[in-house]
């Protein structure tokens, strides 16, 4: 490990503390943040970042920052995909240290908008296996002197630490996703088996009563108990739509799509005209493949649960770096603020963590449609 090489007491206690302060249960992106503003700290460095490396090795993913605001982001425009400085750490996976950025072979110049930086230290942060799950990035230090040698033994000893904790975040996500998709199997089964056929056995009670003499009083509120018991029925499909975890992570991601939405008609009674992009399958990565299923899955929910529509029509296809979801359907609409809830803001978040965006065109009478976008290589 790298920081038996480093001499200085007071720097190597200031490392532990790093290390101690990424010891948490927080969510991974939480943790990542963490991690870039640690680094950042431990090195006295004003701007840092972390980017992590595509499915392809050959790109980064996500790039996440510490003293760039949200507005200079923005000025600044689309974010880094691994060229230039960034893309030789990418491709040699070991730390580069460069005392005037400019004048180093690899650089390709700045964004406009984005700030100046001479100084430059980078390192590869590696997972427990080796797998390099990304790279911190660190610029213009607070005294402006040049990184130096136990500058990059720290961050390299961090960076390994850091990997170490991503990889215990990673797999306790996977443990609660495991639980939680268990539990939700077991729930829509006793919906669907116990509850729905009991509502299915009032109403028929119902429906006979109706062939008995009564009053038009009590004939009425029958009915609209029946109408009652066919909304119940049709939300409790929709839920069981929502929660029910099929086996969607096998095989080709245009299979997966077209079982998705061959269950909306199954069981939501919902046309569904659905349209792929013929390279689909090779042109996703896997991340993004998982999460494009779930923003569907959520897509649907929402024409199921609030549209009133009797179809829908979904288009997927590729756009460069991107993949475009769009879901649109021939329901009631809706005027903001009144119309977007939890299930949209869910699409927003998760295409923002994916590097896309969400967006929602609406209008009364007229339907919606959602168009959701994320890096395609994740």
């Amino acid at each position: 490990m790298t920081y038996h090489r480093i001499t200085d007491p007071g720097r190597l206690h200031a490392l532990i503390d790093a290390i101690l302060l990424i010891e948490t249960d927080a969510n991974l992106n939480d943790l990542l943040r963490t991690i870039v503003e640690t680094a950042s700290h431990l090195v006295g460095a004003n701007y840092g970042a972390l980017g992590v490396v595509a499915k392809d090795g050959k790109t980064l993913s996500r790039f996440i920052t510490h003293g760039v605001d949200d507005q200079l982001r923005e000025d600044i425009g689309q974010d880094p995909r691994g060229h230039g400085v960034l893309g030789e750490i990418i491709h040699s996976a070991h730390p580069l240290r460069i005392d005037e950025l400019i004048d180093h072979a690899s650089f390709e110049g700045f964004p406009t908008n984005h700030p100046t930086m001479r100084r430059f230290l980078g390192v590869p942060v590696k997972t427990g296996d080796g797998h390099v799950f990304g790279n911190l990035y660190l610029s213009n230090p607070i005294d402006s002197e040049p990184f130096d040698e136990e500058d990059e033994l720290l961050v390299a000893a961090f960076g390994r630490a850091a990997g170490l904790v991503i990889d215990q975040a990673t797999l306790r996500r996977n443990l609660r996703e495991l639980t939680l998709s268990e539990e939700r199997e077991r729930l829509a089964k006793d919906l669907h088996d116990t509850v729905i056929q009991r509502l299915f056995g009032v109403g028929l009670a119902l429906q006979m009563t109706l062939a008995t003499p009564m009053d038009d009083v009590v004939r009425s509120r029958i009915n609209i108990a029946l109408d009652e018991l066919d909304t119940t029925i049709h939300e409790i499909r929709t839920t069981i739509f929502e929660i029910d975890q099929e086996d969607l992570e096998g095989g080709a991601l245009s299979s997966r799509i077209s079982v998705l939405t061959d269950e909306v008609a199954a069981r939501l009674g919902i046309d569904v005209d659905l349209r792929l992009s013929p390279d689909i399958d090779v042109a996703v990565g896997r991340h993004c493949a998982h999460h494009t299923i779930q923003a569907l899955r959520e897509a649907l929910s929402n024409v199921a649960r609030h549209s009133q529509a009797s179809a829908a029509r979904v288009d997927i296809e590729i756009d460069d770096d991107l993949l475009v979801l769009r879901v649109s359907d021939n329901g009631v609409g809706f005027v903001a603020p009144v119309g977007p809830g939890r299930g949209l803001r869910n699409l927003a978040s998760r295409a923002r963590d994916l590097g896309g965006t969400c967006t929602i065109e609406s209008a009364p009478e007229r339907g919606t449609l959602v168009q959701w976008t994320a890096n395609r290589l994740d």
